[in-house]
């Protein structure tokens, strides 16, 4: 492979009409608060020393890009960035934040009728617009306008307008990135600007034009042959930033559909949907599907030779058509899992509802993934779509009471559960007609019986204690999980766990835990036999957003009105009581006990 090295200041890049393309093979942009404040502070550094008259050099690396012809213009060529994205999109923004103070100076000079700086100061804005934003190129004799930098397809657009001030509105992390960029090189460029005299600002501008044309440097690296490239890009990393498993797999993907440009373009779409979210967010995606798919984990490390060896099955090259159509809808598939998998995480019901599924079924989904953080459970889930919503209702059911009891309050390791779950995923998906849902409750029953028996789990809610300062979901789900079964309880039925007012959905953050006995009494409501068991969970219930507050502090009697007229019936029954002394609070721990016992419970 030939290769010509340039060592340059990095302005030297920009000097006649360039011309800068990310390929689709490229991520978006990556740079995060890290690398703009390191970029921040390498700027200020080489400003500070322009200004005192002794540059210093800063050297940004090595830059890789593809040389390619441009038809119908003489002599001319643009670059494929294979490494160096990040740095040429920041840059770029460096640049667009001086247009505007230009322009803010230059309304004033012709404010005050200075017809010199006037003619200097547009000259800038031109030179700068034409050298770093856009210019107009004559192509077979026809004048078109060119972007100097043009990036890739998911932030093509935003980053044309954000360069320009238009205020474009982010639909993506890497628009939120690009964003965030922008603003601090804005923010920063203007504090190093700020004067009120119009030549030192005006001195100020070209310090920092200098700085890009002579201070900043980096190696420019130039290939000709634009297949090596994709593996050029598999092991470069851009300044400090790696390449994730996703944009591995993006860019390995897309080299095997060159030659395939329909298709090509088609993937290249899909995998801007798949990789539009957080780093974070995307790896557990593509974590929990392939999980869900192969049924184990995929390996820390190893995400992208796994998706290649299991989901995409090492396609052979040369690609033919019907291989790259396969890649393809491989892909169409993955993102389709990606955004379905993002809802699931959301904690957002994934079909479009109808009866018999209530607003309470689907309040379950926010429950267990959110509200008690149980993702474990979304491999599964993933495959459970394929069911259809009233299965996938029912699963919910059964792994959000099982957890509750094995996990979160009998702390058992959760990774029997994992297998269990990797394995009944693949099972659903293989054959989702013939799944007998009965199997999955029947496995879970199993560890349920030998390690989260009635006696560990009633040990367990012994052991709940209301929590000052926060940490109490899981007692909040508990008590509010209680009440709306109470009415099944009290028909004392051997059933599966039903629930038969499912009209009242409660507002998980706006529903709050109430201490019977105050948990900061003062004066004469303090008793002594109940301070030491005031947080525990004979103590406790809880107030819908509904319910009158007032009270809080007082002493039972004061209270009692209010848990009579309370729209929770648990609180009615408590209402019941004349008094509230430590026989009560043991009364009430073994209610909530005995209704625990049969709720929470897979038979």
């Amino acid at each position: 492979m030939k290769v010509d090295p340039e060592y340059a200041a990095f302005g030297d890049l920009f000097k006649s009409e360039p011309m800068f393309r990310i390929p689709k093979y490229q991520r978006s942009y990556a740079w995060d608060v890290h690398e703009i404040s390191d970029f921040i502070s390498d700027l200020e550094k080489c400003f500070e020393n322009r200004v005192n008259g002794s540059p210093i050099n800063h050297f940004f690396g090595g830059v890789v890009s593809v040389e390619k012809k441009v038809t119908g213009v003489v002599q001319r060529h643009e670059y494929e960035l294979v490494d160096g994205q990040q740095r040429f999109a920041t840059f770029i923004l460096l640049v667009a934040t001086l247009l505007p103070i230009y322009q803010e100076i230059l309304d004033e000079v012709i404010q005050n009728s200075d017809i010199t700086n006037q003619a200097i100061i547009e000259k800038r804005i031109q030179k700068l617009n034409e050298r770093f934003i856009e210019f107009q190129q004559e192509v077979n004799r026809q004048t078109r306008t060119v972007e100097v930098l043009e990036m890739s397809k998911a932030d093509e657009q935003f980053f044309k307008d954000l360069i320009r001030e238009n205020n474009p509105t982010p639909t993506r992390e890497s628009h939120n990135k690009l964003k965030y960029a922008f603003e601090s090189l804005k923010s920063c460029v203007q504090s190093l600007t700020a004067d009120t005299d119009l030549n030192i600002r005006l001195d100020n501008l070209e310090h920092l034009q200098l700085i890009v044309d002579a201070d900043f440097s980096i190696i420019h690296i130039v290939t000709y042959d634009h297949k090596e490239a994709y593996k050029l890009f598999q092991v470069l990393n851009d300044r400090g930033k790696s390449l994730t498993e996703g944009d591995l797999l993006r860019a390995k993907t897309l080299e095997l559909l060159e030659g395939f440009q329909s298709n090509q373009n088609s993937l290249e779409s899909n995998w801007d949907e798949i990789l539009m979210y957080t780093q974070k967010e995307t790896d557990n995606y593509l974590r929990w599907i392939y999980s869900s798919r192969i049924g184990v984990r995929a390996g820390s490390y190893t995400l992208f030779d796994d998706y290649l060896s299991k989901i995409y099955l090492n396609p052979i090259t040369p690609i033919d058509q019907n291989k790259s159509s396969e890649i393809l809808n491989i892909t169409k598939a993955l993102k389709d899992e990606v955004i379905l998998a993002r809802k699931i995480s959301k904690g957002e019901w994934p079909f479009t509802s109808r009866q018999p599924i209530t607003s309470w079924d689907r309040n379950r989904l926010s429950l267990l993934v959110r509200e008690l953080g149980l993702t474990v459970t979304i491999p599964i889930l993933l495959s459970s779509f394929k069911l259809g919503e009233k299965k996938f209702a029912e699963i919910i059911w059964i792994l959000e009471r099982f957890l509750f009891r094995y996990k979160i309050l009998c702390n058992q390791h959760i990774e029997a559960v994992v297998n269990i779950f990797h394995t009944e995923s693949v099972i659903i998906r293989n054959d989702p007609s013939n799944y007998d849902i009965s199997v999955l409750n029947n496995k879970l029953k199993s560890l349920q019986d030998t390690r989260a028996n009635d006696a560990i789990f009633i040990n367990s809610i012994d052991n709940m204690k209301y929590k000052v300062g926060g940490g109490n979901k899981p007692l909040k789900y508990f008590i509010m999980t209680l009440e709306h079964f109470k009415r099944w309880c009290d028909q004392n039925t051997a059933d599966v766990p039903k629930c038969l007012d499912k009209t009242r959905v409660y507002d998980f953050s706006s529903t709050t835990i109430e201490h019977v006995y105050p948990r900061n009494a003062v004066g004469t409501t303090i008793d002594q036999g109940l301070e030491p068991i005031k947080n525990n969970i004979g103590n406790l219930t809880f107030l819908g957003p509904q319910d009158n507050r007032t009270g809080g502090n007082d002493n039972f009697s004061l209270k009692k009105p209010i848990f009579d007229q309370s729209s929770v019936g648990l609180n009615q029954l408590i209402g019941t009581y004349n008094q509230w002394s430590t026989n009560e609070v043991d009364l009430w721990n073994n209610t909530l006990k005995d209704m625990a016992c049969k709720v929470f419970k897979l038979i």
